[in-house]
C-alpha cells in the first residue's frame, strides 16, 4: 500500500485537446437496440478537420512544468522528439527519484517512447483505465 510520501515521489502527466469551434465530431446517443438509423437519433454535422491545440503538461508533488503547445498530429516518435527528450527528461532528471505517470494514449505506448521511458522509473498503468491525474481532462 502507497503512503504520502510514494504518491509525492509522482510526476503526473497528461495531454488534452482543444477544440477551437464548436462542434469536436462528438455525439452522444442514447438509444434502444433497432434505432440506430431512426431520423430522431441522427444528426447532420460538419465532418471535415476541426482546428484545434493539443497541450501537455505535468505536475508534481512541490513542482510543475510549463505547458507545451504542440501542433498537428501525436505520434510516437514525435512525443519522443517534442515532449519526452526536451521537456520530461530533464524534469524527472531533476526530481529524485521520480516516478513518471503518462496514461496509455496510444502515443506513449508505442516502442519508441517506451524505448526512450526505459531509463526512467514509471508507473504502470493499466490499458483503458480512467485518468489517476488530478489534472482536469
Amino acid at each position: 500500500m502507497w503512503n504520502v510520501t510514494d504518491w509525492q515521489k509522482v510526476v503526473f502527466s497528461d495531454e488534452s485537446r482543444f477544440i477551437l469551434g464548436t462542434d469536436d465530431n462528438r455525439v452522444w446517443v442514447l438509444r434502444r437496440p433497432g434505432e440506430r438509423y431512426n431520423s430522431p437519433h441522427t444528426v447532420l454535422r460538419h465532418t471535415a478537420r476541426t482546428a484545434g491545440v493539443m497541450v501537455w503538461w505535468a505536475i508534481a508533488y512541490d513542482s510543475r512544468y510549463t505547458l507545451i503547445v504542440m501542433r498537428g498530429t501525436l505520434t510516437g516518435q514525435r512525443y519522443v522528439d517534442d515532449i519526452l527528450r526536451p521537456h520530461v527528461g530533464p524534469f524527472l532528471n531533476g526530481l529524485p527519484r521520480a516516478i513518471f505517470q503518462q496514461d496509455n494514449a496510444r502515443p506513449h505506448t508505442e516502442r519508441v517512447a517506451q524505448d526512450f521511458l526505459r531509463q526512467f522509473q514509471t508507473l504502470p498503468w493499466p490499458a483503458r483505465s480512467p485518468d489517476l491525474s488530478p489534472m482536469i481532462s
